[in-house]
């Protein structure tokens, strides 16, 4: 089965040298076709499947609210806004930098109405923007009632850099946007060198640093620009992925939580915290983080999955395919909902259903193995046993050493009635894994199963000879010696099994033992 992938991507910062232009743009109702999105730094629309930390300005119109078109917009990144009078004294990045800090910013707006005027701190960049409300188109009707969902808000904006007095810095940032990641890295060590207190130079030494695979020193850069502004939501939320990458989710976790505490709408350390809870097995917390997500987020299709997944984890297969149902339906061709949902499925034992997503999957990425590997399962289950030998041996020519592949395929030539197939397969696959303990235990669990006794006792002692810690060989070996009559044997290879954790073997040992 794959692992979960870790959806949430690294911010990509865009300078924009035309920093006085008055610019227009649009975003649209997001269950609509138009793209929800704008970018303030590159002066485009961006659709859902486009990084999040590039969204400056975002509709947050869910399915549920139609027909009711929200006017709002919120940002997906760290831009915040402020409501200011319509005029300032001067537009200049100065006046818009103090009137900006002067007031109460927030990273959502509810209820705009045209001539509205906003002024936009753009991300961690030195960049602000001067937003005015000029146009709101709402038809005030569903899709079933003869709207088109193209509702939408226009605005204009210019957007004010600090090009002249960081000249070192935006030099950065622009070898940053072309992914010259070393390059950029030196000029923003020049930068912090000249500006000693420039946390955002020691910030993006910090995403060079990422970027670069240079983990350990991209948590030192950002040790600094914390120590320089320690409140620095984006600087936490990156040291905890760094941190994640190393290893250390403890603390991964504790820098997403002070993100949280920080910025409470700081929807990437919420779903950077659900992903590492997931991985330490704690699913119900991860659930609360993913749903806060899609709360600030709905058209987070990331969200929505790696909920499904924490759902699936915890035993709730139903709620978990709503969820990938929906990330699906926001982006049609997520290739890991499918597959997941596709698992889901199967749990369920409906085998039929699972086959069309693993379909999917395969026709989305031909080469993914494990798709391969869960369709043979599901066609066993169906009764195409020779569906289900193509898969497998599709699965091993994509991945020789899957082992567990090699196994089922054997399971499957037994279960087809080919005892003869099936023996010679497992006589393969210990000679293709001679130093495989569980290659072993699964060719003595065949034999024990053809009545081949001693060839069984010889598997599982070679299997534990191998790896003395594989609590299957035990259990399987106590099985064997409980059915000829070795009850003292039996016992003392189950507790070695329970000893190692296995939990199939406190069943049997209340059974086995306890008489």
């Amino acid at each position: 089965m794959k692992h979960s992938l870790l959806f949430s991507a690294l911010l990509t910062l865009v300078f924009s040298v035309s920093a006085q232009t008055s610019n227009k743009g649009k975003i649209f109702n997001m269950q609509g076709p138009g793209a929800a999105s704008w970018d303030l730094l590159e002066h485009k629309a961006l659709f859902i499947t486009s990084k999040a930390d590039h969204k400056d300005l975002v509709n947050i119109t869910d399915s549920i609210d139609l027909p009711v078109f929200k006017k709002t917009f919120k940002s997906y990144n760290s831009s915040h806004f402020l409501k200011v009078d319509k005029t300032l004294p001067k537009l200049s990045y100065e006046s818009l930098e103090s009137a900006f800090n002067a007031g109460k910013y927030t990273s959502s707006i509810d209820e705009v109405k045209v001539g509205d005027v906003y002024i936009a701190k753009i991300r961690e960049s030195k960049s602000f923007a001067w937003i005015k409300i000029t146009h709101i188109e709402d038809d005030g009707k569903s899709k079933a009632t003869g709207g088109n969902n193209n509702d939408y808000i226009e605005f204009e904006y210019t957007v004010f850099s600090n090009i002249d007095t960081h000249g070192t810095f935006n030099e950065g940032l622009e070898l940053f946007k072309k992914g010259n990641f070393i390059g950029a890295y030196d000029k923003f060590k020049a930068a912090a060198v000249a500006d000693p207190n420039g946390y955002e130079a020691y910030y993006y030494m910090g995403l060079c640093k990422m970027e670069l695979g240079d983990y350990p020193a991209a948590i030192t850069n950002f040790d600094k620009a914390i120590d320089i502004k320690p409140k620095y939501t984006a600087a936490f939320s990156k040291r905890g992925m760094s941190k994640s990458k190393e290893g250390f989710r403890d603390e991964a976790i504790a820098d997403f939580t002070t993100a949280i505490k920080y910025d409470s709408s700081y929807a990437e350390a919420y779903q950077n915290r659900a992903h590492e809870l997931f991985l330490l097995s704690r699913y119900e917390e991860s659930i609360t983080d993913y749903s806060k997500v899609i709360a600030l987020q709905p058209d987070n299709f990331q969200a929505y999955f790696g909920r499904g997944q924490s759902k699936a984890e915890f035993g709730k297969h139903v709620e978990a395919i709503a969820d990938y149902n929906k990330a699906i339906v926001l982006y049609p061709n997520f290739t890991y909902a499918y597959f997941y949902r596709g698992f889901s499925k199967s749990y369920l034992d409906n085998f039929s259903d699972a086959i069309k997503d693993f379909n999917k999957a395969i026709q989305l990425d031909p080469n993914d193995h494990p798709a391969y590997f869960n369709r043979a399962y599901c066609k066993r289950e169906e009764g195409d046993y020779e569906g289900a030998i193509k898969d497998y041996n599709k699965c091993i020519s994509l991945k020789p050493q899957y082992e567990e592949a090699y196994f089922q395929k054997a399971n499957t030539l037994y279960m087809m009635g080919d005892k003869t197939a099936a023996i010679k397969e497992y006589d393969e696959i210990v000679k293709k894994f001679p130093n495989e303990s569980a290659a072993y235990a699964n060719r003595g669990f065949f034999n024990m199963n053809i009545k081949k006794d001693k060839e069984a006792m010889d598997d599982f002692n070679k299997a534990i000879t191998l790896n003395e810690n594989n609590p299957e060989a035990y259990r399987y070996r106590a099985v064997l010696k409980s059915e000829i009559k070795d009850k003292e044997g039996a016992c003392a290879d189950l507790a070695k099994a329970v000893a190692l954790g296995d939990q199939e073997s406190i069943v049997l040992q209340k059974d086995i033992c306890k008489k």
